[in-house]
């Protein structure tokens, strides 16, 4: 028996689920909320197998929920339930280390498939999203090949785009802030931009985030 909790800011979505569900013997709702910190309330006293979970929530969103979990030091398996197939997104959950990802329109074969494969310790991104997934980081690379970023300037925009100042890109990267500067400089003329804003539009239009 695969025991789930469902997180979903819709009550009608939670239904949806246990109703489906209601008919499958290997799986079983073990409890819900409808944001992240009645969630994490709620998880104190339950121990579900897998946390089917939505992204976008009020007070607590998914990707907070799931930081919090792991910083409390609960390594639930999770498999995100969403309707948005946005590429920024699934880098998120990855990074993250979500094992899994399925939209809101697949179908009650896809659902249980997913559970079961995470269940198992897999991991299961459905194929759209993966094939979305694919499309954006193809077109980060081609960016960055366009423009012939190395590998150390791509990370430098990357810091300087999530607002690390140049000593903490110095420390974090154990390079001096003197090099971080003309790195700083030769990507800023790469890219053909007037200062940091263009560096940082950049990063965020071509996905590097």
């Amino acid at each position: 028996m695969i025991r789930i909790f469902v997180v979903d800011d819709h009550q009608v979505v939670i239904d949806g689920i246990s109703s489906i569900f209601a008919e499958v013997e290997e799986i079983k709702i073990i409890g819900s909320a409808l944001n992240g910190v009645e969630a994490l309330r709620k998880l104190e006293t339950e121990s579900p197998d897998v946390l089917l979970l939505d992204i976008n929530m009020p007070e607590m969103d998914g990707i907070q929920l799931v930081r919090e979990l792991k910083k409390q030091g609960r390594e639930l398996k999770i498999l995100i339930l969403t309707m948005h197939n946005n590429p920024q997104f699934t880098k998120q959950l990855i990074a993250e280390g979500v094992q899994g990802c399925v939209l809101k329109n697949a179908g009650k074969k896809d659902l249980i498939y997913a559970i079961s494969e995470i269940n198992n310790g897999g991991r299961y991104y459905t194929d759209a999203v993966e094939e979305t997934l694919k499309e954006s980081l193809d077109k980060t690379q081609e960016a960055i090949n366009q423009v012939q970023l190395t590998k150390r300037e791509v990370e430098i925009v990357k810091l300087i785009a999530l607002e690390h100042t140049t000593n903490e890109i110095a420390e974090k990267l154990s390079i001096s802030a003197y090099t971080v500067d003309t790195h700083r400089k030769n990507i800023i003329n790469k890219l053909g931009v007037k200062n940091l804003a263009g560096l940082v539009r950049f990063a965020f239009e071509k996905g590097l985030l």
